[in-house]
C-alpha cells in the first residue's frame, strides 16, 4: 500500500503551507544528527507514545543511513525525508537518487549473519514498524513506513 504525501511543500495561492506533511527535510551524512532530532520532535507532535517515538526515530535513522550508505546522498544531492500523519497511523518516507535495489520486496526479511557487516538496517526497521513498503528503480529507492498510534 502506498502513502502519498501532499503533492507540494511549496505554499499554496493563499501562502500556506499543506499542514498535512508536518516535516520535509532534505539531508546527507552532515545532516543525520539534525534529522533524528526532528524526526523525534514531530513524532511526538504526532501523537507517537514515547515508546513509539522511539521505533520511529530508530527506523528513521537506518532508513537515513541506507539512503547515505547504499543511496550515495552527497550535499549535491540529498536524500529526503517526509512525516506525516495519515488517519491512525504516522507515515515515515525516506527517498534517494541511487542506483536501487536488486531484491526489494525481499530486503531485510532475513536477518543478517552475525559476522555480516551490512544487511541490518531495513531488518531492524521491519522489526520496529507496522509496514513498510520499498520501490525500487533506476531513478531511486523509496522506502516508506508507517507506525500505528497506540
Amino acid at each position: 500500500m502506498t502513502h502519498d504525501p501532499p503533492a507540494t511543500t511549496e505554499p499554496d495561492a493563499a501562502g500556506t503551507v499543506p499542514p498535512e506533511l508536518t516535516l520535509d527535510q532534505r539531508f546527507d551524512t552532515s545532516g543525520l544528527f539534525t534529522l533524528r532530532s526532528a524526526v523525534a520532535a514531530h513524532g511526538s507532535e504526532l501523537g507517537l507514545t514515547p515508546h513509539r517515538v522511539a521505533d520511529l526515530v530508530l527506523a528513521a535513522q537506518e532508513l537515513a543511513a541506507n539512503a547515505v550508505r547504499h543511496g550515495g546522498a552527497v550535499a549535491a544531492a540529498p536524500a529526503r525525508l517526509c512525516l506525516w500523519r495519515e488517519d491512525n497511523r504516522v507515515v515515515c518516507r525516506v527517498s534517494d537518487a541511487g542506483p536501487g535495489m536488486a531484491d526489494p520486496d525481499g530486503a531485510g526479511t532475513q536477518r543478517a549473519d552475525i559476522g555480516a557487516s551490512a544487511g541490518r538496517g531495513l531488518w531492524i526497521v521491519r522489526q520496529l514498524v507496522d509496514t513498510v513498503d520499498i520501490v525500487s528503480g533506476p531513478g531511486g529507492v523509496t522506502v516508506t513506513v508507517t507506525l500505528g498510534l497506540d
